[in-house]
């Protein structure tokens, strides 16, 4: 059984009141009703998440998170986010 989860953005807060979107970030997903984990969705180019599906029954509390990685000359190593959904 599949369900459906709204698209969302990626960014990351820089602290003065503004956001930064993240391109091309690795997003993990979690079904957190059944403590499962899920295939990771990326980012486009813009910094969104596009809606998709996921193999869990509609009704599914699904976490998508994310971690900035260690890369050269990336001020925002570490940084992390998440969302939570209901799936339809």
């Amino acid at each position: 059984m599949a369900s459906n989860y709204t698209g969302f953005d990626v960014k990351i807060d820089n602290d003065d009141g503004t956001t930064t979107f993240v391109p091309l970030q690795v997003v993990h997903a979690y079904d957190v009703t059944n403590m499962a984990p899920l295939a990771d969705v990326t980012s486009d180019a813009a910094g969104v998440v596009a809606p998709g599906s996921v193999p869990v029954a509609p009704g599914t509390l699904v976490r998508f998170y994310f971690v900035i990685p260690i890369a050269a000359g990336n001020p925002n190593v570490g940084v992390c986010g998440y969302t939570e959904v209901f799936t339809t």
